[in-house]
């Protein structure tokens, strides 16, 4: 990837994060600590918090829709006791309303998304668990959801990268969580 591809690839996630965390009128912009094979990673502060990601961009994207945004997968470090890891998808539309996503790791194990807007999560802390445990393990995740316009799109991901990438965000959240 180019570094000008890069950098608008950076743009897009970060305003993509943006939606997803409510800040406040002292949240910094996204520092930007490394690239880990598919996996890019990141680290804000949002008053006396600070907040780690990591994203990464499908490899290869199929469906019938016409146009979309760029879509993304992040898993988000939440500060806490304990702190927690939320595994989210922005496919670069709205999903369709009651729609699930359908999630594979390695064409062999199974994961189901709620939506809500142009968003999915996992339906609790320990589906999210499990899906990073699949990723750690895994080589490549497919997503396929459904669109508002009744359109769908097929995005897989390499997860080459996925738990340098997922123990750095670790790593720079160290000792920084409420």
């Amino acid at each position: 990837m180019t570094g000008q591809s890069r950098s608008l690839t950076v743009y897009g996630i970060i305003v993509s994060l943006l939606t997803l965390v409510p800040f406040s009128a002292s949240a910094q912009s996204p520092q930007f600590l490394g690239t880990y094979r598919d996996w890019n990673v990141y680290k804000f502060t949002d008053g006396d918090q600070t907040i780690c990601y990591i994203a990464s961009e499908p490899k290869d994207q199929e469906g019938n829709y016409t146009r979309r945004d760029r879509p993304a997968l992040l898993v988000t470090r939440r500060p806490g006791n304990p702190v927690v890891d939320e595994v989210s998808v922005q496919p670069g539309y709205s999903y369709l309303d009651g729609t699930e996503v359908d999630v594979q790791i390695d064409r062999n194990r199974e994961f189901k998304l709620f939506t809500r807007g142009e968003h999915a999560w996992t339906k609790s802390e320990q589906a999210d668990k499990d899906l990073i445990g699949a990723m750690r393990r895994g080589s490549d995740m497919t997503v396929r959801g459904t669109s508002i316009k009744n359109t769908y799109s097929l995005d897989t991901y390499s997860l080459m990268g996925f738990t340098a990438a997922y123990n750095a965000m670790a790593d720079a959240c160290v000792g920084e969580q409420s």
